[in-house]
């Protein structure tokens, strides 16, 4: 029996959050940084801060050298995600669609609607990568990238100062910790071995609370006659919270927490970027480098599939670099979406951040 009732049709949800990037947002592609290879190499040259020294009468200048330079050498990491579209799939009624307007919007238009969604995600899936990397970096000095089944499959150590990633000698939870005192030991060490100013502070959700909930860090923000800091949180659109700024020893801060995470490859739990006990402090002097290899693809896609491919795919704005690909079974009857990259970032002036561990 025909069903004579009238029936409405709500619009599709989708529960989907896409990456935003704040930490990743450090790093930039500089000149020669996009490159067609597997390795990229960069020059180094270091000075410090000597002071020139007064001459006995009838000596002559001191000698000194600056033509040491180190060359360092990298190979990115590659990233690919696919999804396989199955033409048989397309009689299927499109997720947010009634049957009875689906069944008149053609193949073509439904093939295309699901390529430009695989696409979309595999894009978002890599961004996630390229933040896990950031978070990594600014937290240790290290990439350690796993795979599914928890093996490393790419590792790098960029050899940074160990003082650079102290733990506190007290937790930051204990009675008689002294935060301040820690955050301007590590302030220090940044400004004397890499030649910056500390500029910003991102802290993990548990040592931004104790920081706010301590008497001293109080006491030093209610000071009625020094305009020396203020608690006020604001939402980024780059997913990280201002908080405010702080003086600390001869140093102002911009505070940051950032709430932001990923599910984990290997148990699928929601993860954060930056671990709740750590606070990450960087200056924006900082040189931070994003590099990118270009996928090799001379033959182009698939003929059949070349004008539905969009093409190699950049975003400015996150100095993103992926390369799509579509290629398919001899009957056309499974189409393959592919996106690849090989991104890496590159803390260049590494002496010029560093990581404290508030909980040891």
């Amino acid at each position: 029996m025909p069903n004579i009732f009238a029936t409405g049709w709500m619009m599709l949800f989708q529960q989907m959050r896409r990456p935003t990037g704040a930490l990743q947002a450090l790093f930039t592609v500089k000149p020669g940084n996009v490159y067609d290879g597997d390795t990229v190499e960069i020059d180094i040259q270091r000075f410090g801060e000597k002071v020139a020294v007064a001459l006995r009468r009838g000596t002559g200048s001191n000698l000194n050298d600056a033509d040491i330079v180190t060359t360092k050498e990298f190979t990115p990491p590659t990233y690919g995600e696919a999804f396989p579209a199955d033409v048989a799939d397309l009689v299927n009624r499109t997720a947010g669609v009634d049957p009875y307007t689906d069944g008149y919007a053609g193949y073509m238009g439904k093939l295309m609607g699901k390529l430009m969604t695989y696409f979309m995600l595999s894009m978002d899936m890599v961004t996630r990568g390229v933040e896990l990397q950031a978070s990594q970096i600014l937290q240790t000095g290290k990439l350690v990238l796993t795979g599914y089944d928890g093996n490393t499959v790419y590792e790098l150590d960029f050899k940074p100062k160990a003082t650079h990633f102290p733990t506190t000698g007290t937790a930051w939870s204990a009675a008689g910790s002294d935060k301040l005192a820690d955050l301007e030991a590590l302030g220090d060490v940044i400004r004397a071995d890499g030649k910056v100013n500390p500029t910003d502070l991102w802290f993990g959700a548990t040592a931004m609370r104790l920081f706010k909930a301590d008497k001293e860090v109080q006491k030093q923000l209610d000071n009625r006659r020094m305009s020396i800091g203020e608690i006020m949180p604001r939402q980024m659109n780059t997913g990280a919270v201002y908080q405010g700024t702080v003086w600390i020893g001869s140093y102002e801060y911009r505070m940051w927490t950032y709430p932001e995470g990923y599910e984990n490859p290997q148990t699928g739990t929601y993860t954060k970027y930056i671990a709740d006990d750590k606070v990450i402090m960087t200056s924006d002097q900082t040189r931070f480098d994003r590099t990118s290899a270009r996928i090799p693809l001379p033959l182009g896609p698939d003929p059949r599939l070349a004008s539905l491919v969009p093409g190699r795919m950049t975003d400015r704005s996150m100095d993103l670099d992926v390369t799509p690909n579509l290629w398919c079974t001899p009957s056309g009857e499974q189409i393959m979406t592919d996106l690849k990259s090989r991104v890496l970032l590159v803390p260049v002036q590494i002496d010029g951040f560093g990581c404290l561990d508030t909980n040891p």
